[in-house]
């Protein structure tokens, strides 16, 4: 026990700021964590109500920004995967995401800047629907990596008046991929389109606030219209709290809100809730 608590002692010194954070240079901030979530409910003989089942999940979270005392480079990585399994269900899908961006800004107007970038985002493996809860199980292939594959180029400026909080507005063109699934065709068209172009407005806030070195809470709320009415609005507003318990474990909490018209009509509500381990870089 006692060589336990010395190995967690001396980890929560090494870090506590991120293993890596001695490697940047002085003109870079970093926030990176990669983590692995796992929960198993396992019943034998068991008289009270209850279900075999299983859940683990993946994610790598960065973000990198250098600056300069005129420009300003900023990296984002979100990358996860996860399933679960359910006694009499099977496996399915928990958590599928790929976003990919990066942007310049401009340091030479205070806390308004000018900023342009690009950003890709898509999925890993196949996604699925079940429309029939029946004993067979039956699925439907939904989607795929690069199906739908979205890439959006912005061009805007930005308020920014400290290190938590940023309010951007852009001129956007979204593009969006889908060669098998129809999440690029036009309705309205009697030809089947793999390929759509939106240009539009996009807006992005964010707020990170650490209250502690060992709490904090993030959000992020985006929005985007290509000028076609309120229906074509999308958006997604997600929020992350984060409770270190030890170095290397952390219990988090998730909440997603998403619309998008070309996939459904209603809003997406998504709960997620993990105590893992996490390894921080930054």
């Amino acid at each position: 026990m006692k060589k336990l608590l010395l190995v967690l002692g001396f980890a929560s010194l090494v870090f506590a700021d991120g293993m890596f954070e001695g490697a940047l240079p002085e003109n870079w901030d970093a926030d990176v964590l990669a983590s692995l979530r796992y929960n198993r409910n396992y019943f034998s003989n068991w008289v009270d109500d209850g279900v075999n089942s299983s859940s683990w999940k993946i994610q790598y979270d960065a973000d990198l920004k250098g600056n300069w005392k005129y420009a300003s480079w900023r990296n984002l990585v979100n990358l996860a995967w996860g399933q679960t399994y359910s006694e009499g269900v099977g496996t399915r899908k928990s958590l599928d995401k790929i976003f990919l961006e990066t942007s310049g800004e401009l340091n030479t107007f205070g806390v308004f800047k000018p900023y342009a970038g690009i950003r890709f985002e898509s999925q890993f493996t196949t996604g699925y629907t079940y429309p029939d809860e029946d004993e067979n199980f039956k699925k439907f292939p939904s989607s795929s990596f690069m199906d739908p594959a979205y890439i959006t180029e912005f061009v805007g400026v930005a308020y920014i008046p400290n290190s938590n909080f940023s309010q951007r507005l852009a001129f956007a063109n979204r593009m969006t991929i889908s060669d098998g699934y129809g999440y690029a065709d036009d309705p309205d068209t009697k030809k089947i389109e793999v390929f759509k172009n939106e240009p539009g407005l996009e807006s992005v806030t964010e707020f990170k606030y650490n209250f502690s070195d060992f709490f904090s809470y993030k959000t992020r709320l985006w929005a985007f219209t290509n000028f076609k009415g309120v229906k074509k609005i999308d958006g997604r507003f997600e929020n992350a709290l984060h409770i270190t318990l030890t170095p290397f474990i952390e219990f988090s909490l998730g909440i997603d809100v998403a619309y998008d018209y070309d996939i459904s009509e209603n809003s997406q509500y998504r709960e997620i809730m993990n105590l893992g381990l996490v390894w921080r870089w930054f």
